[in-house]
């Protein structure tokens, strides 16, 4: 299981540099407002999930930061340089002979060779959510979804549409392979479901006042009447595409961002969400935001701010 090790950020915000070392199993991260825990993950995200930043938020990045190193723990390391530090640039060496800057974004394994993005890749499986800001470029890509079930739908409300839509995929995908197996593993389909179901026992410690969801679909049954996804409190939704979106993991070993992944909850929730998304995914690294002290119940040694990150 490839996790992160460190993360160091030279000149933070103008603040000074940032150096985080980080647990393979909880991390969370505290800080008033505007001190810079969303940008952070931003930036890490997008330097682990695609091999270029679009110029718009590289932009952004340069104002904010000079450089970042993320390390992992089998050794390989994320380099990006803002435009301003052309100097530090990586050097390589073409095969005419002729040195040549590399781009912003570098991959390097332990020994300090480049290596291809898509061999990182092959390692790492990267995820994040916020979902209470999302891009207008991502919110378009939902235009051409079905929503015949659903009436003037929200964007949380499609966002968690299109994870049940992979969800079933999956799972009919997985199930025909196992059906096509000439040597069809019980055991192995007999884990994978118990993993698919794990969902339905962990919505059961959030939405209380609700009987299992319809299969298919994420439809409640509640006095006797059914709810949709779009009859859910707000809280209800984002709990509801949260623990989706853990499960749709299928207990990959994978890094998972979550910035304020809490807020609209209830304290009691809070107190048991991180709990929880392990029982979905205990393969998968946490890293999360967030400002609610009842998060943090069982996991104050995992808790770090951004101030006490900073070297000045």
């Amino acid at each position: 299981m490839v996790t992160i090790d460190k993360i160091e950020i030279k000149g933070f915000f103008g603040k000074g540099d940032l150096e985080w070392n980080l647990d393979p199993v909880v991390n969370i991260l505290g800080g008033k407002n505007g001190s810079g825990k969303s940008t952070l993950f931003k930036l890490c995200y997008a330097l682990l999930s695609s091999d270029e930043i679009d110029e718009k938020r590289d932009k952004l990045f340069s104002t904010l930061f000079q450089k970042a190193v993320i390390t992992l723990s089998n050794g390989w390391s994320v380099i990006w340089r803002c435009e301003t530090e052309k100097d530090e640039y990586i050097l390589r060496m073409d095969a005419s002979n002729k040195l040549y800057r590399t781009d912003a974004i570098v991959v390097l394994d332990e020994n300090g060779m480049e290596r291809k993005f898509s061999e990182l890749k092959e390692q790492t499986k990267v995820f994040m959510i916020n979902s209470f800001e999302q891009y207008a470029a991502k919110a378009s890509g939902y235009s051409q979804l079905t929503t015949q079930t659903m009436t003037d739908p929200t964007m949380l409300d499609l966002m968690i549409k299109d994870q049940i839509d992979l969800r079933n995929k999956d799972f009919s995908k997985t199930m025909e392979d196992f059906v096509d197996s000439p040597d069809e593993n019980e055991e192995e389909r007999s884990v994978y479901v118990q993993t698919y179901k794990k969902i339905y026992e962990s919505l059961g410690h959030f939405l209380q006042g609700y009987d299992k969801p319809f299969k298919s679909t994420f439809d409640f049954s509640k006095d006797g009447q059914r709810v949709g996804i779009e009859g859910l409190s707000m809280g209800e939704k984002q709990i509801t595409l949260l623990l989706l979106m853990v499960s749709n993991t299928n207990q990959a070993p994978c890094i998972f961002f979550m910035d304020e992944p809490d807020l609209s909850m209830h304290i009691d929730w809070k107190e048991i969400l991180i709990k929880e998304l392990h029982a979905l995914n205990d393969n998968m690294q946490i890293i999360i935001s967030t400002h609610a002290p009842s998060v943090i119940t069982g996991w104050h040694d995992k808790v770090r701010e951004v101030d006490q990150l900073i070297k000045k």
